[in-house]
Parts: structure tokens; sequence; C-alpha cells
């Protein structure tokens, strides 16, 4: 990791926010390079930082932007979320506040959604990184489990006496990663704040977590009709991007190049953030 460290002690973001469908949407700006831009786009439950590790990294390619879903991070919570929401919030982002085209990376839930401003608005985007993130949403398995631990999602936010009980609680989800104890810490608590009465909780809406009717039918559509460059990364001991399906997606997008990083799980820009860089860099120099 010296290499991150080292970058991400040379660079520091920017914290802006802008108004994308009357909500305040919040967003790093790392800065770098302007000749294009490189939009970050994290998964469910996850926040701006997730990509703290990589975002450095990216700056010889372009200005590099990780954005705030709505409910997540520093961004405003809402009556409603789910992947059409969190698509028409990307839409707006990119269409008024992005002045040409970007390149987009999304990681899980962020690289679904994706997907879909590459069906829908190819204009507003010059390439495509799919940072393990299956077509049509994660596995039957994963999404059945996922249903059971979120069923009682819509009561109050959780609070922690302290910082430490809070950091004791958080989980990567999926589990799996190569994170030290002190960067797992560092991570929970950049997603997290000290409430008025003392004690603390995680930033983000519990309700972004309760499943959404009708989020197949946004997320599922003809793969092969995405006609730009895309890189689909998978991390290689991921159980949420099967290689089976990394490789179905690849053969489906014409042109698509597929790379599996090695030591990641499926947080890839955690767990092994050179080599993410590395994967992008070669891919830009391709377009």
């Amino acid at each position: 990791m010296q290499q991150e460290s080292a970058a991400i002690a040379e660079a520091k973001p920017t914290s802006q926010f802008v108004d994308v469908n009357g909500l305040k949407l919040h967003y790093l700006d790392w800065g770098g390079d302007g000749t294009r831009t490189i939009v970050l786009c994290h998964g469910g439950s996850a926040h701006a930082h997730w990509w703290d590790y990589l975002a450095p990294l990216l700056r010889p390619y372009g200005r590099v932007i990780a954005l705030d879903l709505r409910g997540h991070g520093h961004s405003q919570w809402a009556p409603s979320y789910g992947p059409a929401a969190h698509i028409a919030d990307l839409k707006a982002f990119l269409r008024d506040h992005m002045p040409t085209p970007v390149l987009l990376v999304g990681h899980s839930m962020g690289g679904e959604i994706s997907q879909r401003i590459a069906f829908d608005c190819p204009e507003l985007l010059e390439a495509l990184v799919l940072v393990d993130s299956p077509h049509g949403g994660p596995p039957l398995k994963t999404r059945l489990m996922w249903r059971w631990k979120r069923r009682n999602q819509d009561g109050p936010r959780p609070e922690f006496g302290n910082a430490a009980d809070l950091v004791r609680r958080f989980r990567l989800s999926p589990p799996g990663h190569f994170l030290s104890p002190e960067a797992l810490a560092e991570l929970a608590m950049k997603g997290s704040e000290q409430l008025p009465n003392g004690n603390w909780a995680f930033r983000f809406d519990p309700k972004t977590r309760k499943p959404t009717g009708g989020w197949r039918r946004v997320l599922k559509f003809p793969l092969q009709q995405i006609r730009m460059p895309v890189l689909i990364l998978r991390g290689e001991h991921s159980a949420l991007l099967t290689a089976q399906t990394g490789r179905w997606m690849h053969r489906r997008i014409h042109g698509s190049i597929y790379r599996e990083i090695s030591r990641a799980y499926h947080h890839v820009p955690l767990d092994n953030p050179s080599d993410t860089a590395d994967a992008i860099g070669e891919f830009i120099a391709t377009l």
C-alpha cells in the first residue's frame, strides 16, 4: 500500500455540493489532468470515500470525481430510493454538471446503474468501466440473503454510544476483503457522524437498503445494445460477480475488455487499488 499511501498524502479532494432533482448531492473532486473527466459511482450502503485509495492513482488520466448517491455519504436523504431514482440522479448529474462526456466507473450497484446510463444516454459517456458489477442485479442466492437480512430496514437509524462501538459493528457486504483493521476502521469513520445527543451513527439512510419493487425491470435490458468502449473488472475472489457471469457480459458487449484483478474480493477498489488503476489506465490508452 506504499504507492497508494503516497498518492493520497499528495492529493486531497475538495468537497462540493450540487442540486440534482431537488436534492443536495455531494461529491469529492480530486482534481487531476483536465483532458477528461472520470466519475466514480459507489455501491449500495457505501459512499464516495470508497474510492479514496483508487482516486489519487487515476489523476494522471483526468479530473477525478467521486459522487455520493442520494441517501449515502454527505448527500441529502430522500423520500424514495431504488435503482430508478439513482439512475435519474446520475443522468441529471452528468447532463447538468459535467461539461463533456465522462469516463464512468461504477462499482457494484453503482455499476448496475451505470450500465443503464450507457444504454439510455450514450451521449453522456466517453466510455464505461464496470467494477465487480453483474448485469441485472446480484445472483438469486445473494438477493435472497440480503432480503432476509434487510427485512426490517424501516426502523430508525441505529445509534452507538461511542465511535469504537460503531467501528466494531461495521461490516463490508458481501464479506471478504484484504483491508487492515486500521483501514477498515478509517472507512467506517469516514461514513459516520456524531449526533447532537453525543451518539454515533452511519450517515446513510437505512431506507436505502429496503428492496424496491420493479427493480429488475429497470436494470434488465439487452446488454449487447451498449455500444461504447467498456472495461469489465472482476475481483479474483469475488462471490458476487462470478467468472462465468463476467465472461458472459464480455461476450454480450461487443469490443469490451474483461480483466480479473488479483488479490481482491468484491470491493476491488479497496482491496487492490494499484492493479485496478493500472487496468483502467491501460483501458484509457485504447480510447
